[in-house]
């Protein structure tokens, strides 16, 4: 008998996703009409992709040819760039992956050292020796419901064979809304996936999840996943210790805000406040370098507050949802978080009537790099809906968690997205960027390719990681590099953001000006520290777990 569990709560319905009609200010409209700026240039007219919009991407080297490829829209897209231009061919036919539905993702199942792919469906395509791809769906059995909405992965077990968490939806009849309870699979040597719930188990706690991406952000060794939940709902924080689970969100910091009595309205002559919010993605990174894994968390935050000319009723959505946040990782011993969102030069939306109103903070998707090479993190983040405030931005880590928003002059704005990685395509060592969305208001959503032609005198490294105790998804891997000034923290993601995204899986590092590096260490997820001496910068190194 299929587990559910029913609510009907009228704060879920006062928080759909209708936002009121505003007049818009002309000069917030997407910058569509670039075509290159100081970081990036446009290059998918020349790149060889079909501008068919997309709601997921991922990237992963699927032929193992040191190019990362990516995947569209259900199309498999292999890399063919050179140092001076992005070019890619669609090979999807080729491999055997037209009948691909849901969202995928990259993973490598039986640790064979070749991608295989699981969507949201519960299709598996395993990857033969010959490159193209078996659908063994049936085979593995994976047995996913119908409403999987994101699917995340890591070593649950540390058996080094990547297990699978199943984010679920909703349902929604009459203003009654059904959550499930999260799912999981366990890897059985690469073989089967079976049901894993005596050990380890998320059922008790149920939730429309849209993203679950991982972290040891503690350093203890076992892995942490954090769930982005919807709906007004609380986020979780998962610890896995022995076997068992903790949700360690709300004594963490990083549940979100709920505060019935932070705002009076004197209309209705009662109090509100959030009532935590709809968590869309997030992202993990270390933004200020001090080796620590901070917390980025994307949420759609409605901001209106007053009655509807259109349907007369008094709207209070914009006192009940939370603002995204940015939570600093403030370290041993207590590993507790605090948000720096009100600091960060990224303002808050007002609250307020049609005469205070600024559009809805609409975030959705979030995913971190350092484009620039300057040693510091930064943010691309969409948003959702086709409005003229909803667009995309990049915003550049200023340091001591500060950050400005650059995308005004770039051209890789896009209206009402949930879609964005980050990879070097080109393998010069600086990061390039593939979104969908918009490019106009109502305009059809397209999928567009920016190269990074940023200039500077910045230095990189690049690590490419091989498990062997860790297998072949060594997520949660944790690589830093420490110089006279301090130390750099990158770690193997997995997933990110939402809907089972995936950046490039090189580890990339923007080392602004140093030139010396004096050590190397990486915490393997199995547990294997293993440390190099002095690498030079501006090279991609190719490490295997010792």
């Amino acid at each position: 008998m299929k587990r559910c569990f029913t609510a009907f709560i009228f704060l879920l319905g006062a928080c759909q996703t209708k936002a009121p009609v505003i007049e818009e200010n002309p000069s917030r409209e997407v910058s569509s009409v670039i075509t290159r700026g100081q970081y990036f240039e446009d290059v998918t007219a020349t790149s060889g992709v079909s501008e068919t919009p997309a709601s997921s991407i991922i990237v992963g080297d699927f032929d193992n040819d040191g190019w990362v490829d990516f995947m569209a829209a259900g199309r498999l897209y292999k890399n063919i760039s050179t140092l001076d231009k992005i070019q890619f061919i669609d090979v999807t036919e080729r491999v055997r992956l037209q009948n691909l539905v849901g969202y995928p993702v990259f993973i490598d199942v039986d640790n064979d050292g070749r991608l295989d792919i699981v969507t949201t469906k519960g299709q598996l395509f395993h990857q033969r020796t010959d490159g193209t791809f078996e659908d063994l769906s049936r085979q593995y059995d994976l047995g996913f419901p119908d409403n999987v909405k994101s699917i995340s992965y890591g070593d649950l077990n540390g058996d080094g064979y990547a297990d699978l968490i199943l984010g679920m939806g909703d349902s929604e009849i009459n203003g009654r809304v059904t959550l499930f309870p999260q799912q999981m699979r366990l890897n059985v040597r690469g073989k089967k996936f079976v049901k894993y719930t005596a050990a380890v188990d998320f059922s008790s706690l149920t939730a429309y999840t849209r993203g679950m991406p991982w972290a040891d952000y503690n350093n203890d060794g076992s892995p942490d996943i954090y769930f982005s939940n919807y709906r007004l709902h609380r986020n979780y924080l998962f610890e896995i210790k022995k076997g068992r689970v903790i949700d360690t969100a709300i004594p963490k910091g990083v549940a979100g805000d709920k505060d019935s009595n932070r705002y009076y309205d004197p209309v209705k002559k009662e109090h509100y406040g959030p009532t935590y919010g709809h968590t869309i993605g997030s992202v993990w990174a270390d933004f200020n370098n001090d080796g620590l894994l901070d917390l980025w968390v994307s949420n759609l935050a409605h901001k209106f507050v007053g009655r509807d000319a259109a349907k007369g009723a008094y709207d209070i959505r914009g006192y009940l949802c939370d603002d995204s946040k940015i939570y600093k990782n403030l370290g041993a011993p207590d590993f507790k978080f605090v948000d720096m969102r009100a600091k960060s030069g990224i303002p808050l939306k007002p609250i307020g009537d049609y005469s205070k109103y600024k559009g809805d903070e609409l975030w959705s998707h979030s995913t971190a790099a350092d484009f620039d090479n300057d040693g510091l993190i930064d943010m691309y983040v969409t948003q959702v809906y086709d409005l003229k405030y909803a667009y995309s931005f990049i915003f550049k880590n200023s340091g001591n968690f500060t950050f400005s928003e650059i995308s005004q002059s770039e051209p890789t704005r896009v209206l009402d997205s949930y879609a964005g990685v980050w990879a070097d395509f080109n393998n010069d060592g600086k990061m390039d960027l593939i979104n969908s969305g918009r490019p106009s208001l109502h305009a059809d959503k397209k999928l567009y390719i920016y190269k990074n032609i940023s200039q500077n005198d910045n230095n990189f490294l690049k690590i490419r990681l091989i498990g062997t105790k860790s297998g072949k998804n060594p997520v949660t891997t944790q690589v830093r590099l420490f110089h006279k000034e301090g130390v750099f923290l990158r770690q193997v993601d997995g997933v990110i953001g939402t809907m089972n995204q995936q950046n490039d899986p090189v580890l990339h590092f923007g080392l602004g000006r140093v030139s010396e590096i004096e050590k190397i260490e990486i915490r393997w997820n199995s547990g294997k520290v293993q440390t190099l001496k002095t690498p030079r910068p501006n090279q991609t190194l190719t490490v295997t777990e010792e």
